[in-house]
């Protein structure tokens, strides 16, 4: 009981932490998605359960503090925290390429998943240019991260 709530209290450590960074290092022109990076890690480390679970989890917490609407952030994250799964379920032969792909990829999706929620249940974020440039700009930054976070053996 002691090990579950001491690695617990870990992660929400580092929840919070990353939360942190991502607020004080985004600008008025660009928010980063660095939240992405610990749904992708649970997908990809500890499988489709807990991978939705934190997914839906960080998703609720941005959306949350956003002020929008409930919904968009969970819907997106813990859609990358399923697909991140299959990414190491033995369909690839992990390379660091396939990481830098995924990660530029299920970030592009969880941006257009977000984008699409807003725009039809609530009011369009942003033009559809400049939507298709921050994700993008989004995705750049996110995809070396893809580097670090490797599968289990």
């Amino acid at each position: 009981m002691n090990k579950i709530i001491k690695s617990l209290s870990i992660w929400m450590i580092i929840v919070a932490g990353v939360f942190l960074l991502q607020s004080l290092i985004s600008t008025t022109l660009i928010k980063l998605n660095l939240t992405l990076l610990l749904v992708y890690y649970f997908g990809l480390k500890k499988g489709e359960t807990q991978g939705a679970a934190v997914g839906i989890s960080v998703g609720f917490l941005e959306d949350t503090l956003s002020g929008h609407i409930i919904g968009p952030g969970m819907l997106g994250k813990g859609l990358v925290g399923i697909l991140s799964t299959y990414l190491s379920s033995g369909f690839f032969i992990w390379t660091p390429m396939i990481g830098i792909v995924s990660v530029f990829t299920l970030t592009m999706i969880d941006e257009t998943v977000v984008y699409v929620s807003l725009s039809l249940f609530s009011q369009r974020p942003a033009p559809l240019q400049d939507f298709v440039a921050m994700a993008f700009i989004k995705a750049l930054i996110n995809a070396p991260f893809g580097l670090l976070i490797k599968p289990e053996k």
